[in-house]
């Protein structure tokens, strides 16, 4: 089973070692920084599912490192969880607003955070079970209406290619002739393996297609 990856931002190496051992012994795969900027890069290249972030940092302290987290497509779903001091209400509050999805207090306890930790893990693998559904069904859907839109006229295409060629024949059909045909019934092929993609999105993708548009692909 794949390991949860949980990217740890805060610039006190203590409390880093003392987060590492706690959630490597409980079998996650740990990523650290001890910058605000470096983490948010870090976010962006190794795509954590879970966040832990300090509050307090120099440079540019937590809430600013979860806002631009929050404002970056990359890493704006990427739940992210406030190490905070137990008296710090009014940060408890500024983080909820910046869009974080949880706190824990110093000094930490360790079934709590994993709780938490665990929790938001949850949540966020539902919510994306949730997401690829939808894009499936998606997908499925689009695909019924392109069938039953293009299937049709590329029935009528395809027969009269076939008459096209039974009367080319009668007359003598050049190679050249065959082979401008032969492109044709090729292109129709295509058309209708691309359409039969579209009814099993099982392996269907988003990617991207230029700049920010998108495009569904299928693998082989």
């Amino acid at each position: 089973m794949k390991k949860s990856k949980i990217l740890l931002i805060d610039d006190n190496a203590l409390n880093i070692h003392m987060l590492e051992l706690i959630l490597q012994n409980d079998n996650y795969d740990v990523i650290n920084s001890q910058s605000g900027l470096e983490g948010i890069k870090l976010a962006a290249e190794k795509q954590p599912d879970l966040i832990l972030l300090d509050v307090m940092m120099p440079e540019i302290d937590g809430f600013e490192v979860c806002e631009r987290l929050k404002n970056t497509p990359a890493t704006s779903d990427i739940p992210v969880i406030f190490l905070t001091a137990k008296t710090d209400t009014a940060g408890i509050v500024k983080g909820f607003e910046l869009g974080a999805s949880d706190y824990v207090t110093r000094p930490f306890n360790r079934v709590e955070l994993l709780a938490r930790l665990k929790t938001h893990l949850s949540l966020r693998k539902s919510r994306d079970r949730v997401i690829e559904l939808e894009r499936k069904n998606s997908v499925l859907a689009m695909g019924t209406t392109t069938n039953h839109e293009i299937n049709q006229p590329l029935t009528v295409l395809s027969g009269n290619l076939f008459l096209l060629r039974e009367t080319m024949k009668k007359n003598g059909l050049t190679d050249e002739q065959e082979k401008v045909l032969q492109k044709m019934d090729a292109a129709i092929m295509r058309i209708k393996g691309i359409l039969s993609k579209y009814q099993n999105p099982v392996g269907a993708k988003i990617a991207t297609y230029s700049g920010e548009s998108k495009m569904v692909v299928f693998e082989d």
